[in-house]
């Protein structure tokens, strides 16, 4: 095949040309790469890389308590999920999920409380 790019002759099974490194617009040939991936983002589990990423956004004051509770749910769906099938990968995202997304619900809603009782204080 050749490059898009450049024209020159790109071998069968390459992704990026060796001339000028653009795409060209191979397919991979191993599965390793995906799974390499996926071991490190795991994409194949969606619940335990969104609740990571709404428990690293719950450090968001005001808005993070509704994050982390959404979150700590997710991380424990996250963690269901990696355990029924196992190369969707992401127990990792899920515990951080579960753990920080815990943490910040406890700290924001101490924080939100404190709040609540200085605004009923005397003055």
């Amino acid at each position: 095949m050749r490059c898009l790019s450049c024209g020159a002759e790109v071998a069968e099974g390459r992704q990026y040309c060796d001339r000028c490194a653009a795409f060209a617009g191979g397919a991979p040939t191993a599965s390793g790469a995906s799974d390499a991936l996926s071991k490190i983002v795991p994409y194949k589990n969606k619940p335990a890389l969104i609740g990571y990423y709404l428990a690293v956004f719950s450090l968001i004051p005001c808005i993070g308590l509704l994050l982390a509770i959404a979150a700590v749910a997710l991380g424990v769906r996250g963690l269901a999920v990696a355990q029924e099938t196992p190369e969707a990968h992401g127990k990792a995202h899920a515990w951080i999920a579960i753990v920080l997304g815990g943490l910040m619900l406890v700290l924001q809603g101490a924080c939100g409380l404190m709040f609540a009782l200085a605004l009923r204080a005397p003055s």
